[in-house]
């Protein structure tokens, strides 16, 4: 009898803890229930949502250059000698006549003083011999007339003759030498004018290869000057497996990042043999425009054919610990974030879309920036693109 009555009452015990935990799975149940209700209803919210749509985006070959003058001059040494003075140095703007190097002319200015002597001591001498070169002429007239008239002899015709002859040649050389000397004094002037190198043009100096002490000899280009007012170019060593892709008339896309430049630019010339060192070729394009500086870094886009792919704009995309993401809406309206892989970067422009490059930031164009979606999205699919700080995983879109 006590064995059985045992066995009852752990049956009643093992039954009472069965309904126990079943009513405790109901009533956690219940509670997860409104919880998620309760949640639901607190993450519902109003957004903006974005179609997901492949476009079509060049495929876009970029290439470094600069900005150059339409009229560059090279100044070089026209005489040997050491430069005294470079009154300027690069960036520097400059007028017409106004001196930009200076080599030293003690030499010159030596020999010109020099010159001049020997012009004032030539010409004392004529002074000299001119009054009896006058008298000998009025003497030999005189002795001509006598011998004419009989009343000179023939040996006092010739004397007089001579004498005439003689200061006649003396005075003519004496000419000729100041003449001579005259040249010299024009030729040491002109080379002294070598030796002050001025700016033939306005402009800016943009390259200077000497300065104060250096010895320089006749070709050696000292400074170059770029033309104002003369307009500029855009030069890029492009490669030649692309010579085919350009030709002049066409328009590139040209970005200088220093002014916030982007601007189509028409192909001016286009070099057409490659160097064989860098395997590329010249392209020059016309870059007229507001704000340009000669030297000026930029970058070159020639498109070569077209792609397509998923772009959306940049601030639609979360990142959640350094992993990209967007907030898709699915057909109940439930919000859910969702990995996605992104590729180039680009800046939406007047020409189209323009890859975004590292060194480059541009933000000219309309003001917002796109991204390649690589995986993660399908055409159709729709995202959140605006109040993304109240998007959670599971909210719902009013």
């Amino acid at each position: 009898m006590q064995r059985h009555f045992h066995n009852n009452r752990t049956g009643l015990g093992f039954l009472s803890w069965f309904v126990l935990l079943l009513g405790i799975l109901l009533f956690y149940g219940c509670s997860s229930d409104k919880g998620k209700e309760e949640l639901s209803v607190r993450h519902s919210f109003k957004a903006d949502t974005l179609l997901v749509k492949s476009l079509e985006l060049p495929s876009i070959r970029a290439f470094p250059g600069r900005v150059r003058s339409k009229v560059q001059v090279t100044l070089a040494a026209k005489m040997p000698g050491y430069v005294k003075d470079v009154p300027v140095q690069i960036g520097d703007e400059v007028k017409k006549g106004q001196l930009l190097v200076l080599v030293d002319d003690t030499d010159v200015k030596a020999r010109i003083n020099a010159l001049y002597e020997q012009k004032s001591a030539a010409i004392a001498q004529l002074n000299g011999i001119e009054a009896k070169y006058e008298y000998a002429k009025i003497n030999f007239d005189r002795f001509s007339r006598l011998f004419k008239e009989e009343s000179a002899t023939k040996d006092e015709l010739d004397r007089a003759r001579t004498q005439y002859l003689a200061l006649k040649n003396q005075t003519g050389a004496i000419k000729a030498k100041i003449k001579a000397i005259d040249a010299q004094i024009k030729e040491a002037r002109n080379q002294l004018s070598y030796l002050r190198i001025k700016a033939p043009i306005d402009g800016w100096i943009s390259d200077r290869n000497v300065d104060p002490g250096t010895y320089v000899n006749p070709g050696i280009p000292l400074i170059r000057l770029d033309g104002k007012g003369a307009g500029f170019w855009f030069e890029a060593q492009v490669d030649d497996v692309l010579i085919d892709n350009v030709h002049p008339g066409e328009s590139v896309t040209v970005v200088i990042p220093a002014t916030d430049t982007i601007l189509e630019a028409k192909v001016v010339h286009v070099q057409r043999s490659s160097q064989p060192s860098t395997h590329t070729f010249t392209l020059l394009s016309d870059v007229d425009s507001v704000g340009l500086k000669s030297g000026l870094f930029g970058r070159l886009f020639i498109t070569i054919g077209k792609v397509t792919s998923i772009v959306l704009p940049e601030s639609v995309i979360v990142r959640r610990a350094g992993i990209n993401g967007v907030y898709v809406v699915d057909d109940n309206k439930t919000i859910h974030w969702r990995i996605v892989r992104l590729g180039r970067k680009w800046v939406k422009t007047e020409s189209g879309f323009l890859p975004v490059l590292q060194d480059v930031a541009v933000t000219q164009g309309e003001g917002q920036r796109y991204v390649t979606v690589l995986s993660g999205l399908s055409q159709g699919e729709k995202i959140i693109s605006s109040n993304l700080s109240q998007a959670k995983e599971g909210a719902r879109l009013e």
